[in-house]
């Protein structure tokens, strides 16, 4: 068969034929529908208009409810997401959306509906503490809901909506930053403490790494001769076919290419990892058997360990934010500072991870009057 592209081939009887998606089979695959022309360019006419009227001419896709096209939006999107982030989407289709507005046909879901779902969400509570559901979680659920829809209407599915969802807006939060002080003396305890837990918060001070890619960290991803730490994976919650244990912790690769990335050791941290590495028990650098240390437990500990030398409990990812901010009070530059936390852009390391401290501010304002 002669074929010039757009899915529109040469017959052998001398016509052309073009095909287009139309629908869903009742197994689940996709259904075509062919055009026809005396001419490549005929056939090519007719096809693009079908596509464009297909979801008002096909009377199965009136059919489909919105539970069945989210399945096949992830299907279609399971090439491009992490495991974790597959687990996550379907988590919040499960609990939130089918249940409103699964039964629903897609043709007939409006912006308004949405909207209204969404407005709702935000004052539902969780089913863990009572608590209200985040702005970040339920933006998580419009954007699916959005990217969803447009799926359907790209696909030829139904009509697009009309007007924009409304996804809630995030309040920037200042997260706790650890004063200089404090932080001089929570090393002295952790130095003192000489534990997996304590080394672990030890890298996390010394070089920003997230509490999933320390709990992953092996001493293969450590090479003290160059004094270098390679970041290569993370811990990650993906779904199982097991009803009993729906999901289950595994090694998986960091979410974005960046992430990938190589951290100097500081001096300050070089001589403790060397003493660790003497005394491992275990291929994982914050763990004592054979299996990794899953982010919950590490957690636990490091509050723990907190709480028995007195300090105050502080968010492990707060010494992230805290690591970025003393590198720019220390003067290194953006795009470094980026590459060490496995940011895609240095926008993104200033927008959410740079802090100034209240002693910087103070310092910044009296050099306006330093030469007065």
């Amino acid at each position: 068969m002669s074929r010039r592209g757009d899915n529109i081939h040469k017959r052998k009887d001398g016509r052309w034929e073009g095909r287009y998606k139309c629908g869903i089979k009742d197994d689940g695959s996709t259904a075509y529908h062919s055009v026809y022309g005396q001419t490549y360019f005929e056939c090519k006419d007719k096809l693009e208009k079908r596509k464009s009227t297909s979801y008002v001419t096909t009377k199965r896709y009136a059919k489909m409810n919105f539970s069945q096209l989210l399945e096949l939006w992830l299907q279609e999107n399971r090439i491009r997401i992490k495991s974790s982030t597959e687990t996550k989407y379907r988590n919040m289709i499960t609990l939130h959306i089918i249940p409103e507005l699964g039964n629903k046909s897609i043709s007939t879901i409006t912006s308004t509906m949405v909207n209204n779902f969404l407005s709702k969400k935000l004052c539902e509570t969780s089913r863990k503490d009572n608590s209200t559901l985040s702005a970040s979680y339920v933006r998580t659920i419009a954007i699916i809901i959005d990217s969803a829809l447009k799926f359907a209407a790209c696909e030829g599915l139904c009509p697009p909506i009309k007007h924009p969802i409304n996804k809630p807006s995030i309040p920037k939060q200042n997260l706790k930053i650890i004063s200089s002080p404090d932080q001089k003396r929570i090393e002295e305890v952790l130095h003192n403490e000489k534990n997996t837990t304590s080394l672990g918060t030890l890298i996390a001070l010394h070089t920003g790494m997230r509490i999933g890619e320390i709990c992953a960290l092996q001493w293969d991803d450590i090479d003290l001769d160059n004094k270098l730490i390679f970041v290569r994976h993370t811990i990650s919650r993906v779904g199982t076919d097991d009803q009993k244990q729906k999901t289950k912790l595994i090694i998986d690769v960091p979410k974005t290419p960046s992430s990938f990335r190589e951290i100097p050791i500081p001096s300050v941290l070089y001589s403790t990892l060397a003493e660790a590495h003497l005394t491992r028990r275990s291929n994982f650098v914050v763990s004592e058997t054979e299996s990794f240390v899953s982010t919950r437990t590490f957690d636990y500990r490091y509050r723990q360990l907190l709480k028995r030398n007195n300090l105050d409990i502080i968010n492990f990812h707060a010494i992230r934010h805290t690591f970025a901010t003393r590198c720019i009070e220390a003067g290194m530059d953006v795009k470094t500072l980026s590459e060490i936390l496995g940011h895609a852009s240095a926008s993104i390391t200033l927008n959410t991870y740079v802090h100034s401290s209240l002693e910087s501010k103070r310092k910044q304002i009296e050099k306006l009057y330093a030469t007065a």
